[in-house]
């Protein structure tokens, strides 16, 4: 069998069918034509009756057709591959919810009968904040305050005296308040004795 024949048979091969040759010599035959037959036997193409009438190029041709036809119906068959559904975007978290610490000034006071009762309530870089309960206290006069940075004075409740140096006393009540200096002397002449004085104190450093 040529090369021909066998590149015939194995295209007849790749679509199920089975290449048949004719090698009769005789006149009027069909010596050197082609046929095609199924997987059992049966005539697919180039026959007429018991001759076989193909030639090389009907073969090709059969088969190219035939091939050309079986891949565009698969390819019209085919289902489209579904789209892979995108996850569903997390939900957001939550934000925490702020938990506000409310503090009162005026709440649980010290007794402070004896000495005055310091508290501090807020630390930050160049400054500080305390309350200071007071109960009848006042400054030794040989003993001044002097203090190494400014001070803002508040009096929340109760009532006090104060002075400065080289002024006169000055009677703070509730809601008064006054600045001093970094490095003045000064003096708390007296507080209430009947109930407590409660200071607000801003220390600038």
């Amino acid at each position: 069998m040529s090369e021909q024949d066998d590149q015939l048979r194995e295209m007849a091969a790749h679509r199920g069918l089975k290449l048949t040759k004719s090698r009769h010599r005789k006149p009027g035959g069909d010596f050197g034509r082609y046929g095609l037959k199924d997987a059992k036997g049966a005539p697919v193409f180039g026959f007429e009756g018991d001759a076989l009438s193909a030639s090389v190029e009907d073969i090709k041709a059969y088969l190219r057709d035939a091939t050309s036809s079986a891949w565009s119906q698969s390819a019209g068959s085919a289902k489209p591959r579904p789209k892979p559904k995108a996850p569903p975007a997390p939900k957001p978290k939550p934000k925490p919810r702020l938990k506000v610490k409310v503090e009162n000034l005026l709440a649980k006071l010290p007794a402070a009968r004896r000495t005055e009762a310091f508290t501090e309530l807020l630390a930050r870089p160049g400054v500080r904040i305390e309350r200071i309960v007071s109960r009848g206290q006042a400054t030794p006069e040989d003993e001044p305050m002097v203090q190494g940075g400014d001070e803002w004075v508040l009096v929340v409740e109760g009532a006090a005296g104060i002075r400065i140096e080289d002024s006169d006393e000055a009677r703070l009540g509730p809601g008064d308040h006054l600045w001093i200096a970094r490095g003045q002397k000064h003096w708390v002449t007296w507080t209430a004795k009947d109930c407590p004085t409660v200071w607000l104190a801003i220390h600038f450093t």
